[in-house]
């Protein structure tokens, strides 16, 4: 009976306040220019949708509201919120917010199957309902209070919205409040049709409410504020689109990098750079892991800036910046640079010498980890990092093929090849699956690993190429190896290309060309308007290990094998115009 009692209520509950509805799955998109304008998608806890009108049951007090509430106190314990959205249910509910809900569903912004916290289903019987929605609020990394005419009228909406505001006052937490139709002075002094909403229901009120109220709607006003009105002339699709990429940027702060799998003989290699990074240091330290290409520099500086990642609140990971600069240009790489460190995602250079001395600017005394992956020349350094004044404890970690780049005065390690026991470890995981190579093919997996030098990315590639293969195919790869010059390690690599059927020929040069960074579903449109098959074709390329799609579903290819697919398409023996492939400026002219 109480069950049913308990059921009843938050049903009738539900009915007057914001609904939720249940987050599925990411949805694929049908159109090239929404996947276009959702490349990324990258995965994290999503949505809290709020209620706004529960009453006076069970809640606490707005000033006390932080004060007895722990993670053993809650229903919502170990569960992490991304989104907090606060809105009054009668003026929004099924227009603008739910069109919020349901593009943030479809982005699929979630890591863990407890993303979503539902006043009508996720609260046990017994629980407070307010405690719950507070400490969710508190778990929550992005508030958006969607501030409308009866916003103030609600004496609930008014708790989040005093809850959010000392969260973002005590944590740091980003508040992306959005006028919904009512404009910023009605809020601010409480004027209009808002202000007329307030007073017809202040009296109900706790005494608290009606003082710290009105206050939250000033600094929330306070704020960069989104007035539905005059943003985008009043096209709601726009200011959703906005939202929404405020919370992707924000979110993609927050995901440490991916890991490669297969890895081996790593566990030394990590301990002997985390000595030079050695946090106990208070002093800025950069240190600079240098060797040839293909050898795993990437791989070992993600992990350790992997390991670092929780530990500084101001970050930032640049990848392949040799090839970023040649494409985009510096002023590319240092809007990156700088919108990760002040996780502003709007920040734009246009001119280099700008772009350096808003760095200096961003970073001035402040503790920073940073990632420069592949630097190319001298003059990328100085105008990443030059001249910077960073904070005690910050640690900068530069990988590059060139020892001449790294100063005296950083701490410098040389990645070396693997050695033939190493060699043969990972060779037998990408052609066998496992560490043991079988009996009749021991010599001949000793005789191939010896050809690649130790170099682990040729090692994955012959690996992967060679998996499930009949012996005779082995010998002729081994042959082939051996005719290759040891120390061209284009040619080793090449072996597995001349392997592929025309189709997937042409796919792997589009992606070295073209399409590294973009979207697997975008490329896909293009391959299907040529008939090819690119499900299966882009198989066969990930099993060879010649390309992989990330975390958020983006193209990858390592940078050896793009300038092997380059070289390919632009043979060195032809003019630019005889080239069936054309990419930057200098082609194009």
């Amino acid at each position: 009976m109480g069950n049913h009692s308990s059921k009843q209520q938050l049903k009738r509950l539900r009915d007057t306040d914001a609904s939720s509805p249940t987050i599925s799955k990411k949805q694929r998109h049908e159109t090239l220019v929404e996947l276009q304008s959702e490349q990324r998608e990258s995965e994290s806890p999503l949505l809290l949708p709020s209620s706004d009108s529960l009453k006076k049951i069970d809640v606490p007090s707005a000033s006390g509201a932080n004060s007895d509430l722990s993670a053993s106190s809650t229903s919502v314990n170990g569960n992490n919120y991304y989104v907090f959205l606060s809105f009054r249910g009668p003026d929004t509910r099924k227009g603008f917010v739910d069109h919020l809900y349901q593009r943030l569903k479809a982005v699929g912004l979630r890591c863990h199957p407890n993303f979503v916290f539902r006043d009508d289903e996720d609260l046990p019987f017994g629980e407070k309902i307010g405690e719950n929605l507070i400490s969710a609020i508190e778990r929550s990394k992005v508030s958006i209070p969607v501030i409308s005419e009866n916003y103030a009228d609600s004496e609930w909406c008014l708790r989040e919205l005093i809850h959010i505001m000392k969260c973002k006052e005590s944590r740091g937490q980003m508040v992306l409040p959005v006028l919904y139709k009512v404009t910023p002075k009605d809020v601010r002094h409480l004027g209009g049709s808002f202000g007329k909403a307030f007073e017809s229901c202040k009296d109900k009120f706790e005494e608290e409410v009606k003082q710290q109220g009105p206050l939250a709607l000033r600094k929330a006003v306070d704020l960069r504020v989104y007035e539905s009105e005059k943003f985008a002339d009043g096209r709601e699709g726009e200011l959703v689109n906005e939202l929404v990429e405020r919370i992707l940027c924000e979110q993609q702060h927050d995901l440490p990098p991916d890991l490669p799998v297969n890895l081996v003989a790593i566990e030394d290699r990590v301990t002997e750079v985390m000595q030079l990074v050695d946090l106990a240091c208070p002093d800025t330290r950069i240190i600079g892991i240098w060797g040839m290409g293909g050898i795993g520099k990437t791989t070992l500086a993600t992990i350790i800036y992997k390991k670092l990642f929780d530990k500084f609140q101001c970050r930032s990971s640049l990848r392949d910046i040799r090839e970023e600069i040649n494409c985009k240009g510096v002023e590319h790489v240092q809007s990156l640079l700088i919108s990760e460190i002040t996780t502003n995602p709007l920040c734009s250079v246009h001119k280099f010498d700008i772009g350096i001395a808003m760095i200096r600017l961003s970073c001035e005394n402040k503790k920073v980890l940073i990632l420069l992956d592949d630097v190319g020349h001298q003059d990328h350094l100085d105008k990443l990092i030059g001249g910077c004044n960073f904070g005690l404890g910050s640690r900068i970690i530069i990988t590059c093929r060139d020892k001449a780049l790294l100063k005296s005065e950083y701490k410098r390690y040389e990645l070396k090849v693997l050695n033939p026991q190493d060699s043969l470890i990972l060779f037998s995981r990408c052609a066998f699956e496992g560490e043991q190579c079988p009996t009749g093919l021991t010599d001949l997996s000793s005789n191939i690993v010896a050809t690649t030098g130790g170099l682990p990315l040729a090692l994955v590639v012959i690996g992967s190429l060679l998996k499930e293969k009949d012996q005779i195919v082995w010998e002729e790869t081994l042959e082939k190896l051996r005719n290759a010059p040891y120390e061209k390690v284009k040619e080793k690599l090449r072996i597995s290309y001349d392997t592929l059927e025309y189709e997937e020929k042409q796919m792997f040069l589009d992606i070295a060309c073209f399409l590294i960074g973009t979207d697997k579903r975008i490329a896909t449109c293009f391959w299907v308007d040529l008939n090819f098959f690119p499900n299966s074709s882009l198989q066969i390329l990930i099993n060879h290990s010649l390309i992989k799609i990330d975390y958020n579903n983006q193209l990858r290819m390592h940078d050896q094998l793009r300038d092997l697919g380059r070289a390919i398409a632009c043979p060195a023996d032809k003019k630019p115009w005889d080239y069936r492939r054309l990419w930057d400026e200098k082609a194009m002219e």
